[in-house]
């Protein structure tokens, strides 16, 4: 069902009357959908990038739905994987590290296996083009380009949606938070993004449900908080998070900074963060969830980023960031990562302006990840221009690998290679 009284019925748009190319399509997804095509299975591109192909904006992936069953795919593509198990997906891999994600058509189970509160652990019950549109999250995301005659299928009302700039659930909102909780961050992360407004009953229904949101898989959470981090609209997001509360149920220390201090520094950071991702700049999980957690992680009495670090900082700054990934579930090595961001990045801004990298942080493996936090937290302070690009350049030179593979620094005589059978044996005692 719609959040509407009545589910709107099939909408067909022909190629004259939206805007999507396949010269806009990326061509490992053509190559799935046509294969499909020819041997009789019906192919749509689905959900993001239809969406964003529709708005003229350059999808990150492309999905692809079918009526061919998962084994039936195995067979078809054999450079594939089929995954999961409450959704089996396959994925098609292709040369560069490119996949393509393809499902087969879904229904809303009838019996599908569930915990108390709703939320669905098992759905594996496959349908029509129809069942699997309304099955999905938001109507903006339940839009169907056909390869066989190029048009846009629009059985949940999400063209309009996208043309009147709105968010909604497809399924009644309250029942769809149920199912899986993780679709309110989808609400806010679409709003964000697109610069869309939240239907009312959406938006009404994600206040009643945030508490909901505590019984999503930590793992899971934190994929959906990097995604966002990584999108390109982390400042209106998080705002998002803040002001329906579901901030406060994740992160409950830094929802309390926030709100006690408006102009707190993360925001300007997560500008910032934003500003970069858009050029371009590909960052670490270390480094984003240090810029998120900084403020809660370095005690206010240690100073700025710039100040140079105390004796005992290390350790303090180790156990609340051990306090804090127990609840994100964060690796042990991006725990410590983080840590030596934090400290670099604190004999960075101790340094002097114009005396380039510190020497102890030459050659290290965390120098750049430190330098982009600290380029992060600092770009609204007054430095000379070009002063980031030159560190960076910098460091680019002390992490050139030297000749013939060899580490800076060894003796001369240590530098001639010697293949591996002219060595001399030594002799067995």
């Amino acid at each position: 069902m719609s959040t509407q009284e009545h589910p709107p019925s099939l909408r067909i748009l022909r190629r004259s009357e939206h805007p999507i190319s396949r010269r806009d399509i990326a061509p490992e997804a053509l190559k799935v959908l046509y294969r499909l095509h020819r041997l009789g299975f019906r192919a749509y591109l689905v959900g993001g990038g239809v969406r964003d192909l529709f708005l003229q904006r350059r999808p990150k992936d492309f999905d692809i739905a079918t009526d061919a069953r998962p084994n039936r795919m195995r067979k078809i593509f054999r450079n594939c994987r089929v995954i999961g198990r409450r959704f089996r997906l396959v994925h098609v891999v292709f040369p560069g590290g490119v996949t393509v994600e393809v499902s087969t058509f879904r229904c809303r189970p009838e019996f599908a296996e569930r915990e108390e509160n709703g939320l669905i652990l098992s759905d594996n019950s496959f349908g029509t083009p129809e069942d699997d549109a309304r099955r999905r999250d938001l109507t903006i995301n339940g839009l169907f380009y056909d390869i066989a005659t190029f048009s846009i299928l629009d059985y949940v009302g999400g063209v309009q949606d996208l043309r009147d700039g709105v968010v909604r659930t497809i399924a009644p909102p309250d029942d769809s938070f149920r199912e899986d909780p993780a679709r309110m961050i989808r609400v806010l992360r679409q709003a964000a993004r697109l610069g869309f407004t939240i239907d009312p009953r959406t938006y009404e229904a994600v206040l009643r449900n945030r508490e909901l949101i505590l019984r999503v898989n930590e793992s899971r959470i934190a994929e959906e908080i990097f995604r966002d981090l990584r999108g390109g609209a982390s400042e209106p997001f998080m705002g998002l998070m803040l002001q329906t509360g579901l901030m406060a149920y994740l992160f409950p220390e830094l929802a309390a900074q926030l709100a006690a201090e408006p102009a707190h520094p993360l925001w300007s950071r997560l500008r910032t963060l934003d500003t970069l991702v858009s050029q371009g700049r590909e960052l670490s999980n270390a480094v984003l969830m240090t810029v998120l957690w900084h403020t809660l992680i370095v005690p206010p009495e240690s100073g700025a980023p710039r100040t140079r670090p105390g004796a005992d900082l290390g350790r303090t700054v180790y156990r609340n960031i051990k306090t804090l990934r127990a609840k994100f579930r964060l690796s042990l090595q991006a725990s410590s990562r983080m840590v030596e961001i934090i400290m670099a990045a604190r004999r960075l801004g101790a340094a002097a302006p114009d005396k380039g990298l510190p020497q102890g942080l030459r050659g290290k493996a965390y120098a750049r990840e430190a330098l982009e936090f600290w380029e992060i937290c600092e770009s609204t302070a007054q430095h000379p221009t070009g002063h980031f690009a030159g560190l960076y350049e910098e460091l680019a030179r002390w992490h050139t690998p030297p000749p013939h593979g060899f580490d800076r620094g060894r003796p001369e005589r240590a530098r001639h290679a010697v293949a591996p059978g002219d060595r001399p044996r030594r002799r067995r005692r």
